[in-house]
């Protein structure tokens, strides 16, 4: 097992912000610790009952402490998420995190009960803590009551995202230890790099998918969080990739990665992301997808969702107070299924002069024939170089109604047979 730190590989803060936009949602305590069972996070959602009453008492405290070890014991022994019950007969909650098999940490949630408040029981507990019983069993009845089936969802969902921090955490070690002895550390940096952002992206969207599945009226606030919590983590991830992209084209290594994929998926994400930016200003998103659209096609969808994201950001920063149009359809071609994306952002007309121009900037394969430092800052330079390396073309128009649109054509593969 290694000897590396938690925190050493992913910055605390990170895990904390994680921590903390999952438990004010799920409305559960949580906490992150390391191989120990010493916190690495504040404690986030911690109940009056736990946080004021139990461990602001000596022993209640000492006993705490030792229950959180537990936790990270028992996910330890197993490496799989343990469900179990505290000293003060509330039910928690703990998965691990792995760093190439070793455990470097735990992520602890919970601090509910499965069943009504022993008032007797507390009471003891009350005098033993030196607590008066009355406020103790007041503060206990004010904790949730949640079905074990709940509890164990949550359990679930924490080895998930407690996987992802495994892998992120591993790619980093690898990172840093391969560091001084490979020649070709520039490659090792960008690999990590990449992978880093596709591991942290994928946790912060299963959070959010996880969050929407729950929401509800008077969780709007806290949705918003969230939602700029993966915003700002996918933008992040998004400019790690450029860069390495930037700097395999440089060396002529660069390589699509295809896999099967779902493009509603990819596209409702990209649309998510950029959300808070078309709010900002004043612009909407609107996103419609053929109902024939299959479900699964091969292709590379973290370049097809560079581009969609890039179209729409340079979308928000040319009109204000308009409506951003993310249209997708299919059309049957032989063997393939060709892909038809349009991306328009229903501002003003452009004339064909600006039209030609930026069509040339991008089908320059966006980064050397020709520099614009405006459309560089848009984030632009990337996506002709990307839909040439997928076989596609690219179309720009401009009409009333419309503004300025990209219609992009891409060949992909159907994938026939199960379920997405």
């Amino acid at each position: 097992m290694s000897n590396a730190l938690l925190t050493d590989l992913i910055p605390a803060e990170i895990l904390q912000e994680i921590q903390d936009a999952f438990s004010e949602y799920s409305g559960m305590a949580a906490l992150i610790t390391d191989s120990k069972g010493s916190p690495v996070t504040k404690g986030s959602g911690f109940t009056k009952f736990c946080m004021e009453m139990t461990r602001k008492s000596e022993e209640g405290c000492r006993k705490c402490e030792a229950c959180d070890r537990q936790g990270a014991f028992l996910t330890m022994q197993s490496g799989k998420p343990a469900v179990y019950s505290c000293h003060a007969g509330l039910t928690d909650y703990a998965a691990p995190i792995l760093l190439n098999g070793g455990f470097i940490g735990s992520f602890i949630g919970g601090q509910v009960r499965t069943e009504p408040v022993n008032e007797e029981m507390m009471r003891k507990r009350a005098v033993e803590y030196n607590i008066d019983p009355d406020e103790y069993v007041a503060a206990a009845q004010m904790t949730n009551e949640l079905k074990r089936e709940e509890i164990d969802k949550a359990a679930y969902f924490l080895q998930k995202l407690a996987g992802v921090l495994s892998k992120v955490a591993f790619q980093a070690h690898q990172a840093f230890s391969q560091n001084d002895e490979m020649k070709e550390n520039a490659r090792n940096q960008s690999d990590f790099m990449m992978l880093f952002s596709n591991e942290l992206k994928a946790s912060i969207g299963e959070l959010y998918t996880f969050f929407a599945k729950n929401k509800d009226d008077k969780n709007i606030l806290l949705q918003k969080k969230v939602s700029g919590l993966m915003a700002r983590t996918l933008e992040l991830g998004s400019i790690a990739e450029d860069k390495v992209d930037l700097t395999n084209i440089m060396n002529g290594d660069f390589k699509l990665q295809e896999t099967i994929y779902n493009i509603r998926s990819v596209a409702e994400m990209k649309v998510l992301e950029y959300g808070d930016q078309a709010e900002k200003a004043g612009n909407r998103i609107e996103f419609n997808i053929a109902d024939d659209v299959p479900g699964k096609v091969v292709g590379d969808p973290a370049r097809i969702g560079s581009v969609i994201g890039k179209l729409i950001e340079y979308c928000n920063k040319r009109s204000q107070g308009t409506v951003i149009s993310v249209e997708i359809d299919t059309k049957v071609q032989s063997y393939a299924t060709q892909l038809h994306i349009i991306v328009s952002d229903g501002g003003t007309v452009a004339d064909k002069k600006f039209t030609d121009y930026i069509h040339g900037y991008l089908t320059s394969r966006g980064y050397s024939d020709l520099r614009d430092e405006e459309l560089d800052m848009s984030g632009l330079s990337l996506v002709g170089y990307h839909i040439n390396a997928m076989s596609g073309t690219l179309e720009v128009n401009s009409e009333e109604g419309k503004g300025i649109e990209f219609v992009i054509r891409l060949p992909q593969l159907t994938v026939t047979g199960g379920e997405f």
